[in-house]
């Protein structure tokens, strides 16, 4: 899982608790001490680019919201949206045309925390595990499996655009969430065949 927003956290914390005496921070270099081997900066978390999309994905969902890495609203700017659309396209040779979004939450190890989904929250911080985490790993699993085969099965299409209204709600309706609602919804891609 990608910790640069963790890591960026504690930086700020390190910095204010310091009285702003210079430091210097894993966004710019790593330090051999406080990183991992695998940790990556945030320049090169951003000039990564995503795996590349199917055409009919390509041609539908245009929205630069597709390619941010980094916005908590888009589909793999979240941690579990990038981690599952990466190790997605490590593994596409291994989704069919009778793939589902249930199969990619499933063999993700998400099941447990998808069925949350149903389960209204209170105001307040979201509880982990709950719902507003479900409709997040909901929209990475329905967006990956579109972004990387081009089809989507229409309950999986059904259960992405349910998540997208538990977030549209929860965050008053921020633009990236509409954009994808809205691209959703008037995806006329071919369904993926049900088995």
């Amino acid at each position: 899982m990608r910790k640069r927003g963790a890591v960026a956290a504690a930086v700020l914390v390190a910095a204010l608790a310091l009285g702003g005496c210079a430091i210097r921070t894993p966004a710019i270099e790593k330090s051999e001490d406080a990183m991992t081997e695998d940790a990556v900066t945030e320049e090169e978390w951003t000039d990564e680019g995503l795996p590349a999309a199917h055409p009919s994905f390509a041609a539908h969902f245009t929205d630069p919201v597709y390619e941010d890495q980094g916005s908590e609203f888009a589909p793999f700017g979240t941690d579990e949206g990038w981690d599952m659309l990466n190790e997605w396209a490590e593994r596409r040779d291994e989704l069919s045309p009778a793939t589902t979004v249930a199969d990619i939450i499933e063999e993700s190890g998400f099941a447990e925390v998808v069925a949350a989904l149903e389960v209204e929250e209170g105001p307040g911080i979201p509880q982990p595990g709950g719902q507003v985490d479900a409709a997040t790993i909901t929209i990475g699993a329905g967006f990956t499996l579109l972004r990387l085969t081009g089809r989507i099965d229409e309950q999986g299409r059904q259960r992405t655009l349910t998540a997208l209204d538990i977030l549209i709600a929860r965050f008053a309706s921020p633009p990236e969430l509409l954009r994808q609602r809205e691209d959703l919804m008037s995806w006329e891609g071919d369904p993926a065949p049900i088995v």
